[in-house]
């Protein structure tokens, strides 16, 4: 089963995603703190982190840089994920594999390259 680590501080949202990626046989993680997401990766171990691009005190785009450079977690695909449909443009520089806007279909969320 595959694992996927969803990192995004709108409860709402975070709850939604959760449910979607749980009901479609996906094993999920899901924090809104991302003062936590360093160790939660570490301990969990997913197959696919879900990140939203702008949360209270951190940037989406720094974290994604730096799980990326951790030998650890380098391997690990980050779709991010926010209301600004112009962070599709950073995905390159941050070292994302993809981008999901929100508001976001559910197809969307689920398409083979957001679900590695």
């Amino acid at each position: 089963m595959n694992k996927i680590f969803v990192l995004d501080d709108d409860q709402d949202i975070l709850s939604l995603v959760e449910t979607i990626l749980s009901m479609n046989n996906f094993n999920v993680k899901a924090i809104w703190n991302w003062e936590e997401i360093y160790s939660n990766i570490a301990d969990f171990k997913p197959n696919l982190v879900l990140l939203d691009v702008m949360l209270k005190g951190a940037d989406g785009r720094d974290i994604c840089k730096k799980i990326h450079s951790n030998k650890e977690t380098e391997n690990v695909p980050v779709v991010l994920f926010s209301a600004n449909p112009e962070m599709r443009k950073c995905i390159n520089d941050c070292m994302a594999q993809d981008f999901v806007g929100k508001p976001f279909e559910i197809s969307d969320l689920l398409k083979p390259s957001t679900c590695t």
